[in-house]
């Protein structure tokens, strides 16, 4: 299952992210986005986590849904599908 999480701090680093959902099960990637800067991405406040088990994902999102990490309170909720439209772009 893809989730979003939202309202990450800019501080927050790609391993901290990914730590905090492997602690619910396994995570094939954790993808924040933000922009690249000699080699570093600088947040942009949210990222995508993908959790190949449903359950795993849906626990994930009842435990870490409102969470603090670094200050900031974390959204964390299920990617909904949008119909008609693939990678951005409307089909």
């Amino acid at each position: 299952m893809n989730l979003y999480v939202g309202n990450i701090s800019p501080s927050v680093q790609h391993a901290e992210l990914l730590n905090m959902f492997e602690g619910m099960g396994q995570v094939l990637y954790a993808k924040l986005a933000g922009s690249k800067n000699d080699n570093n991405v600088n947040s942009t406040g949210y990222a995508f986590v993908y959790v190949p088990n449903d359950e795993c994902a849906r626990s994930a999102v009842a435990s870490l849904n409102g969470t603090l990490l670094k200050g900031e309170k974390l959204t964390v909720s299920p990617m909904v599908e949008r119909r008609g439209v693939v990678g951005g772009a409307i089909k």
